[in-house]
């Protein structure tokens, strides 16, 4: 995936290094935005694959004792309260510092929100299954 961005930027090219060889100023600003933003979204993708990993042993491996159930349950929780903390974060205080402040369509936040709570309701149905 990486190697898969790094080709598209090299491809696309940025006007500074076009114009002139050496780093401007302005170049290693864009960079610097570019770099955290995948960086930000590096971070969401690990968060969410984490959290999709852990849901499918949670509920599709055979049947776990009430220990391992609670234990998964919990573990899909955290994540699912993570993921949507780090969306937060993310939305409000860090895409914004490189971009426009984010407006948001009422689909696009549904969908976000929506798969948040699918998260920490199903630990939570899992937590309750166990005990």
């Amino acid at each position: 995936m990486a190697i898969f961005m790094g080709i598209v930027f090299f491809l696309i090219g940025l006007p500074e290094f076009k114009k002139s060889p050496k780093l401007t100023k302005k170049a290693k600003k864009d960079i610097a935005y570019i770099m955290s933003t995948l960086l930000t979204l590096l971070i969401f993708v690990v968060i969410v694959s984490w959290n999709i990993h852990t849901s499918g042993d949670l509920f599709l491996k055979g049947p776990l004792t009430l220990q391992m159930k609670l234990h998964w349950g919990q573990k899909v929780l955290i994540l699912g309260l993570l993921e949507g903390l780090w969306a937060v974060i993310t939305l409000k205080w860090l895409l914004p510092i490189f971009f426009d402040p984010l407006d948001l369509s009422k689909k696009q936040i549904l969908v976000l929100v929506s798969g948040i709570a699918f998260s920490v309701v199903s630990g939570i149905y899992a937590m309750l299954d166990a005990s």
